[in-house]
């Protein structure tokens, strides 16, 4: 039996108003979000993050080209990162001279990062009051150059995007080269000063486990 021409109105309304709440529902969850990571990070968080960032800290790294990680061995290999606040709240963050593993290529890097308020979703995933998400665009790449040192750290294509524990020092973050989609994937692991001075013994131990890893593999 056909449907009556008010009934098929009377669905199309209702079809739209409900389509129209959820819109409206998801865009205010979405400008609620925007709002939150607008807000400025407490200040004992901020502190924390200032006092903890300094200097050159080594982290281990996977070297990411797209989804290969170029680096062979599952946990990557030890890379420096240099801090140095230009101000309050900007943090600019380089890696210089990098290569490693079947590479291609060198890449030196400069970004200025922000610090912010994580939003709902980071919330269900970084749990605890302690963690404070951290973001930079416009980072710069040099490729095949021998760069020790950038002043400015905008004007590239490069991005950041991390995760850091005022708590237990536990950090995170992905940088993106946008170079030949290469990255590095720093993941999940507490500060460590004292690797600094034995990086270099730990990069020729990473150097002997990849040359065993390639004979094992055929590489």
């Amino acid at each position: 039996m056909m449907m009556s021409a008010e009934k098929l109105i009377q669905k199309g309304v209702f079809a739209f108003s409900l389509m129209t709440i959820l819109f409206c529902a998801a865009f205010s969850g979405c400008k609620a979000d925007e709002d939150i990571t607008k807000e400025p990070v407490a200040g004992e968080l901020l502190r924390i993050a200032r006092e903890s960032l300094q200097d050159s800290i080594v982290f281990y790294a996977r070297a990411m080209m797209g989804t290969v990680n170029k680096t062979l061995l599952e946990q990557g290999c030890p890379v420096k990162y240099h801090f140095k606040w230009r101000s309050e709240d900007t943090l600019n963050m380089q890696i210089h001279n990098f290569t490693v593993g079947k590479m291609p290529v060198v890449i030196s890097f400069s970004i200025n990062l922000k610090f912010m308020q994580l939003n709902t979703w980071e919330k269900n995933e970084y749990l605890g009051s302690d963690w404070i998400k951290f973001q930079g665009s416009k980072g710069i790449s040099v490729v095949n150059a021998n760069t020790d040192e950038y002043e400015d750290g905008g004007g590239g294509s490069g991005t950041v995007t991390g995760y850091f524990n005022a708590e237990t020092k536990e950090m995170e973050f992905v940088t993106s080269f946008n170079v030949m989609n290469f990255s590095t994937d720093v993941y999940l692991q507490k500060i460590d000063y004292s690797r600094m001075a034995t990086y270099d013994e730990d990069f020729r131990q990473y150097e002997e486990d990849l040359a065993k890893y390639k004979e094992e593999h055929g590489l």
